[in-house]
């Protein structure tokens, strides 16, 4: 049986908010990827930043230290069907 993997994504009310966090979360040394919103997520403006396994409290302590505007912490399961798109 696989394991299951989940994935953290902080979601935003619009993407400056995002392209803010990005740089405060670069500049205190934590690793973040702007990417569009999961669709099981899509409570926001379309972009959100998926944060690297184990640093959900640190972005979190962050977040609130800077007072940065954020919709939510979210997680959800990793969907990767590696025989997605095989048709033979």
């Amino acid at each position: 049986m696989a394991r299951k993997i989940l994935d953290w994504y902080i979601l935003f009310e619009n993407h400056t908010q995002c392209l803010l966090l990005d740089g405060l979360l670069r500049e205190a040394g934590l690793r973040a990827a702007i990417v569009p919103t999961p669709r099981a997520l899509s409570k926001s403006c379309g972009v959100a930043l998926a944060l690297q396994a184990g640093d959900e409290d640190a972005a979190r302590a962050l977040v609130e230290r800077e007072k940065a505007a954020v919709l939510d912490f979210a997680c959800m399961e990793r969907d990767i069907d590696p025989r997605r798109d095989r048709y033979c």
